[in-house]
């Protein structure tokens, strides 16, 4: 999606732009699956910060609430515990002080302490999010360092979360989001409180059709606007001279001249598998395989013969230990005995979805990446079944006999359909300070002229809204530099 946001800038901005895309479809991460009725997100499900957005439509003179129909998530989330407890989570404040209540009396006023912070965090986050980066300089400043001090933003994420709720379920609700940036909230700088403030004060949104529509009207916008799409077109070089990027080979050996090659490939892979190696002093091997990778996922995608009024659009479930489940993923890098999930069922809201009288449900469980030693041959059965296992809990103890039709992708697929650097799921480079803000790698090459990145591996990051930022930023250099 981040070089399809950034196709259209560019477009607007007179240049001619080819995309150049391995799959038979546009999308990347976001990807859609069709089958037996269902259409389903094989990607992100949902929009935060949807401006970001937006914000890409009008830079094209496009409006996107006339081009797509949102519905806004209400709960954000329900959150099942390993006790049969639940919490709803809530943008409304009154709603989510009512919810946390029920867990813990007087936790209200600590949720107030907390958004109050969080608050101060978005904001601070903000202006390292929405720039280019040039210098060292341009990272530390006087007035972010003491902001950066006041919120206490270098603290453990749920280290932090736990000095202000000091409760198990309340910790776990409030601390979850790193985990969409692959990084695990005890290791996650508390910075990254912003995501949640950001779910729960700027809302989340859902398109009808999904996430993929946005993706079909962008790629029809693209064509619209005389966007050349090449589909079935894997890269397998980008070609180099006299330090400077020319063009790219194709796998049919063919190869394609251009004054701007930007690469929406993940990173390490763009300069590890298509660039030759003496032509790339800033990023060698062992500097690539130094980096530190974030986790993968196990999807698990189910049709249902049947309705359930009691879900929610967007659940997740916490197991009943937490820190082991996490531990496993990020540290002994092994699958959990007990995976916590992501349970997104969109026919709750969309009936497009799904057949008739069918449910669609889509699980995803953070798994270690392709660093780790495990033989998903072996290892998808058991995890699909600790997962059904859980689902016979919390949705219905027969669902198993309303299964109608099944789909599963693990981390060897991502590194297989999209070229994910070690099968990550979220995005390649985890989000550790040294991978973040100046520390990430830029979206201008250093070592060969004329060549740019865009997307999760290049600054902001991981995430949708991220990459439409991304967009914005590397079209804005490019512009400027090439007038």
């Amino acid at each position: 999606m981040g070089g399809l946001a950034a196709a259209l800038r560019l477009k607007r901005h007179g240049f001619d732009v080819t995309i150049l895309e391995k799959l038979s479809h546009p999308g990347g991460r976001s990807n859609l699956l069709k089958e037996g009725g269902y259409r389903v997100d094989t990607g992100p499900t949902i929009l935060v910060m949807k401006e970001a957005i937006a914000e890409t439509y009008r830079a094209v003179g496009e409006d996107l609430e006339d081009r797509l129909k949102f519905i806004r998530l209400d709960p954000n989330y329900r959150i099942y515990y390993h006790d049969g407890t639940y919490l709803d989570l809530y943008s409304d404040t009154a709603r989510l002080s009512a919810e946390i209540e029920k867990i813990q009396a007087g936790a209200a006023s600590n949720l107030q302490r907390f958004m109050q912070l969080s608050d101060k965090k978005y904001r601070l986050g903000m202006t390292f999010v929405d720039r280019n980066y040039e210098r060292m300089t341009d990272l530390i400043n006087p007035s972010a360092v003491f902001r950066l001090v006041q919120t206490r933003s270098y603290e453990r994420l749920y280290h932090q979360v736990n000095k202000t709720f000091n409760n198990d379920k309340l910790n776990k609700a409030f601390s979850f989001h790193s985990m969409f940036l692959g990084l695990s909230p005890f290791d996650a700088l508390a910075m990254y409180s912003l995501i949640t403030y950001a779910d729960l004060a700027l809302g989340m949104w859902y398109p009808l059709g999904g996430i993929y529509s946005l993706v079909e009207d962008m790629v029809e916008l693209a064509t619209e606007m005389g966007v050349e799409l090449q589909l079935n077109t894997p890269v397998t070089e980008i070609c180099v001279k006299d330090h400077r990027a020319t063009g790219v080979r194709l796998a049919s050996g063919a190869e394609i001249h251009a004054d701007i090659v930007i690469s929406n490939a993940d990173l390490p892979y763009t300069y590890r598998m298509l660039i030759d190696q003496h032509h790339r002093k800033e990023y060698p091997d062992r500097k690539i395989e130094s980096m530190k990778y974030a986790c993968s996922g196990f999807l698990l995608y189910l049709g249902v013969d049947r309705t359930y009024p009691h879900l929610r659009h967007q659940s997740l479930y916490f197991s009943r230990d937490y820190r082991a489940n996490l531990d496993a993923i990020f540290r002994k890098k092994t699958v959990p005995q007990e995976p916590s999930f992501h349970m997104n069922v969109p026919s709750v809201t969309d009936e497009s979805v799904a057949p008739p009288g069918h449910t669609l449900i889509y699980l995803l469980a953070p798994m270690p990446n392709l660093q780790a030693d495990i033989d998903w041959r072996m290892a998808a059965p058991l995890v699909r079944e600790s997962l059904i296992k859980q689902l016979e809990a919390i949705v219905d103890p027969d669902i198993r006999k309303h299964l109608v039709w099944e789909r599963h992708y693990s981390p060897p697929d991502y590194y297989r359909d999209f070229n994910a650097e070690w099968g990550t799921a979220f995005g390649s480079l985890s989000h550790g300070f040294f991978q973040s803000a100046y520390f990430r790698p830029h979206n201008k090459a250093r070592d060969i002229d004329n060549l740019y990145f865009v997307g999760q591996g290049t600054y902001p990051g991981i995430g949708l809204p991220m990459v439409h930022l991304s967009a914005k930023l590397v079209s804005k250099r490019i512009i400027q530099e090439w007038k």
